[in-house]
């Protein structure tokens, strides 16, 4: 049985011994130095490309937002082209450019009142439908359905 007391009791006597040239297993510096420097290039690797991605980025950017500065240029350009055509257009559609193109190239003047005659007709107004006898058999039935639904009130 054991004893339990408070005193003080020396655990060392008990102890196995341990050599400590054996438990001690010694890393050579080299290795270790070589992982850290692995991971210091790796990481260095892995920065760079990040740093090569956001700069490829930018750089997209930038040429995208000059490709849209040109094509801006244009838009404007061929807008103020498309406003002076349509002005011009306007212009060539003037009743007194008209006037003056009938006048000059083609010879045609403006009528005066002294050169409106009047007519009057003395037969009151007439019309009269002319009825088509080359009609054919079919186009005779489809009148006579006509009429006959008309006559109904269909």
């Amino acid at each position: 049985m054991a004893k339990i007391h408070n005193l003080a009791y020396n655990y060392e006597a008990h102890e196995p011994e341990i050599n400590e040239a054996e438990s001690v297993k010694a890393v050579p510096a080299k290795k270790h130095k070589r992982a850290s420097m692995l991971g210091v290039v790796g990481l260095a690797v892995v920065a760079l490309a990040l740093f090569s991605a956001l700069m490829f980025g930018r750089v997209e950017i930038s040429q995208l937002i000059a490709e849209q500065t040109v094509q801006m240029q244009e838009l404007e350009k061929l807008q103020s082209e498309n406003i002076s055509l349509q002005s011009e257009l306007a212009q060539k559609k003037n009743m007194t450019t008209v006037e003056e193109y009938a006048e000059e190239k083609l010879g045609l003047k403006k009528l005066d009142k002294s050169q409106t005659e009047y007519i009057r007709v003395e037969t009151k107004d007439k019309t009269s439908v002319i009825k088509n006898e080359d009609d054919n058999v079919f186009v005779r039935i489809k009148n006579w359905f006509g009429s006959a639904l008309e006559y109904i009130g269909l």
